[in-house]
Formats: C-alpha cells, structure tokens, sequence
C-alpha cells in the first residue's frame, strides 16, 4: 500500500502543536509570580500534562532519534547520489540500452563529480513507538563536458551544479530500549525526488516499468511512501522496459544503476520518441541485493549548450533483486 506523504504530515503537525501546549503548561509550572487563582483555574489541565514535562530517563527522545540516524547512516535505503559518475563517461546517445559498452567513437563526454561535503538533514518527529523522517541532501560539484564544437572542434567545459534530493522514511520500535538502536527499524520508505537549485524546467511526469516478474507499473509520484517488503522486486538478470514520460521532447533521458563490478557506476541512455516519452530496455543486476534506479532528465541545452546551466529533475527508486519469483 503507497501512502501519500501529505497524510502523515497532518499528524506530524498535530503533534507538534500539541508538544507546544505542553511546553508552555510546564513552563507555567516554573514561573514564581503567578496568581494562586491562576493555579487554581490550570491546576486540572497542568495535571493531565505534567507528566509529559518530565522525560523519561530510560527512554529519552534525543536517544531515539540518535538510533534512527545512525540506521540511516549504515542503510543502502538513503543512498541518494547513485548519479554521480565521478568522471565523464560515454555518452553516445545511442537508442540500444541493452549492452552496457557502447560505441568508441562518441560525440560527447560528460560526468558529474562532487566538489564538496554533500550536507544532509534528517527531520525526526517520534511519536509514540513510530518516527516519521524527512531527509533531504543538498550536492554541490561540477558537471564536466568534453564536447566536439561545430567552430572550434573539441572542447572542455565544467559548469557548476547545486541540486537537492528529498525522501520520507518511517521507523517503528518493534523491541526494546535494550535492543539494538534501541528497538528501532525501518518499516516504510519513499523513493527520492532531487532537482537543481538554480534553473529547474525540466520535469518527469510518470515512469513505467514492465518486466515478465513484476506487475506492468506506472509510477507517478516519488515520495509515494510503501512498505519496504513491498520495494519493487525483479529477477536476478531479466530484461526490464522502461518508458519515462517527461515535460519536454527534447530533453536528454538516463538511467543510472550500481554495479558491485567494473565500471561499478553504469549510465545508459534512452532513445527519445520525439513526443515527450522516453523508453529503454535493461538488463537487472545479477547479486541479489538492495538497488535503486535513478531517471535523470536534463535539459537539452545543459549538454549540448556551452552557457545554458545545469537543468536537472531526478527520479529515485529503490528495488529488490531476488535470484527466483
């Protein structure tokens, strides 16, 4: 079941609000000049929140949240940089994406390295025995071009990029304090939605997946959260169609994958249909593991304009490679 994250952020909100009514009714317990009739008019709303003014010494909140970061930190679930090539790469815009080696002679080359420490922020609000997460990266580097300029022949060309990437998680405590990161696991995620800083025209509407073991599947939001036993699952080396359906005709399409051999980062291009839509076919990992695909739409003009700046919207999802159905 896919949730819409604007539903859990009601509840987030509602919590809030009511942590704040309990800050404030505790904070009226500490001030000396208060009037005995103002106590007396509070005297039964402060008994039903002063429990919540003391924390717990067993349980306390700033624990919890250090638990869940540091399961963030060691999970493949919040690894949302798979796009960055570290070097440019082929690109010979080629419409057969089945074989990773393409053409040697190629019109351009490009790549995205990061220049500096990405910084990344994780929102934790818990409530009760579950934790609702909004984790957002923020990426500075440089797309670097070699290009093959109608005038001047071949050229290279570095333009700065800033982009932002954003995911929602949930956790839930499933043991005790005394558990590892005290009880706490990841139960739910999202996929990941990134788009450059300064410039942003370029858009993905919709993705659609179609493979013999999973269900034909157009998805149309990727903050969409799901259960994470319900991550889409395919088959250890079988062949996948994809069709990507974006705002412009003109814009460059790709898909991005980890593989845990050389060239380990694997970029392959989609052949564009003239009409907004963008297909591909590919052929999944063989090591059973936690993957994730990455769609990333650029601008015509960020390749294959020497001024136009980085124009980017990226897509990620996170899948399941199994060795059988």
């Amino acid at each position: 079941m896919w949730t819409k994250v604007g539903e859990i952020e009601h509840f987030v909100q509602q919590e809030k609000r009511a942590r704040r009514v309990r800050h404030e009714m505790c904070s009226i317990t500490h001030r000396k000049e208060v009037p005995m009739k103002t106590f007396m008019l509070l005297g039964l709303s402060i008994s039903l929140v002063f429990a919540g003014c003391q924390k717990n010494p067993e349980e306390p909140s700033e624990l919890d949240e250090q638990a869940i970061r540091d399961i963030m930190k060691d999970s493949e679930w919040f690894e949302v940089n798979e796009h960055f090539e570290g070097a440019a790469v082929d690109d010979s815009g080629s419409a057969d994406t089945t074989h990773v080696i393409k053409d040697t002679i190629v019109p351009i080359l490009w790549g995205r390295m990061v220049t500096g420490e990405p910084d990344s922020k994780a929102e934790i609000t818990v409530i009760g025995d579950s934790a609702f997460v909004s984790f957002t990266i923020h990426t500075v580097g440089t797309l670097s071009i070699l290009g093959l300029h109608p005038d001047s022949g071949w050229v290279g060309i570095d333009k700065p990029l800033s982009e932002t990437f954003q995911l929602y998680a949930i956790f839930k405590r499933t043991g005790t304090a005394t558990d590892p990161h005290r009880g706490w696991e990841l139960t739910d995620i999202s996929g990941a939605s990134g788009r450059s800083d300064s410039v942003s025209t370029v858009r993905i509407d919709s993705v659609r997946i179609q493979s013999m073991s999973y269900a034909d599947t157009v998805l149309r939001d990727p903050l969409d959260i799901f259960p994470v036993e319900n991550a889409i699952s395919l088959i250890s080396g079988e062949q996948v169609t994809l069709t990507v359906y974006a705002n412009g005709a003109s814009h460059r399409l790709f898909l991005h994958v980890f593989v845990p051999i050389w060239p380990w980062h694997v970029r392959l291009p989609f052949e564009n249909g003239g009409d907004g839509t963008y297909t591909g076919v590919w052929n999944v990992q063989l090591i059973p593991a936690v993957r994730f695909a990455v769609f990333d739409c650029l601008h015509y003009g960020t390749l294959h304009d020497d001024e136009y700046p980085y124009d980017f919207d990226g897509w990620l999802f996170p899948y399941v490679v199994h060795l059988t159905p």
